[in-house]
């Protein structure tokens, strides 16, 4: 329910409303929740220099990012402060995933997706009736390349990358899994860069180094 439902549910409902540049800046605060549960709910004990890259790293990805904060209207905050606890709701999900001595981390991962996929499709069915849709319209739009596009991000995306996410978390720690989520827009840009041919600037690389640094010091500790 944390790790999956509520957040994938949450984020893609608000990024209806949001932009995406600020919404991956949001999504990017998950590693710093998952020191401070770590700290506060789950007891775990971390040096100075660990907690410095974490913030070093989060500043690295706001300079990356740049955000552009017009984007968002002040009198509209609920739907940014969804993406919020989202980044709360994945931060606690890493956590207990620690927790989980006995099992192992891919049998973890299929658990996680199959609880996920029991409370989601009855809710996507009863909300597909609440609506105007029309069962022909909707599997007439269906063209093969969309049903490819979202094979490839249930079985890449979310089942691959959660099952190498919780093996990260068995060997390591949720603090250390979690720095995936600064290099997010990292790697955005650059798909963007090999296919859009966007340009490199000042911030992307000044911004990158500080997440790789941030990333070393609590790599460091964390061995």
């Amino acid at each position: 329910m944390f790790g999956n439902v509520l957040p994938f549910n949450l984020i893609s409902w608000s990024q209806l409303h949001v932009d995406s540049l600020i919404a991956s800046t949001l999504i990017g605060t998950m590693p710093l929740f998952t020191l401070l549960i770590s700290l506060n709910f789950f007891k775990e004990k971390f040096k100075i220099q660990t907690i410095n890259g974490l913030v070093l790293g989060f500043l690295g990805m706001i300079i990356f990012l740049k955000p552009n904060h017009e984007s968002v209207p002040n009198s509209n905050l609920f739907y940014p402060l969804l993406i919020i606890f989202s980044s709360i709701f994945y931060a606690f999900s890493a956590n207990w995933v620690k927790t989980v001595k006995e099992n192992a981390s891919f049998e973890l991962a299929c658990s996680s997706i199959g609880v996920a996929a029991f409370f989601s499709i009855p809710l996507s069915i009863f909300l597909f009736f609440m609506g105007d849709n029309q069962v022909s319209v909707l599997v007439s739009n269906i063209t093969l390349k969309s049903f490819i596009s979202a094979s490839l991000l249930g079985v890449l995306c979310t089942g691959i990358a959660i099952s190498i996410f919780f093996k990260l978390i068995e060997s390591k720690s949720a603090v250390f899994a979690s720095q995936s989520n600064y290099l997010i827009p990292c790697f955005g840009f650059l798909w963007s860069y090999i296919f859009l041919e966007e340009v490199f600037t000042l911030n992307l690389i000044a911004g990158f180094l500080l997440i790789v640094i941030g990333g070393f010091l609590v790599n460091r500790q964390l061995k």
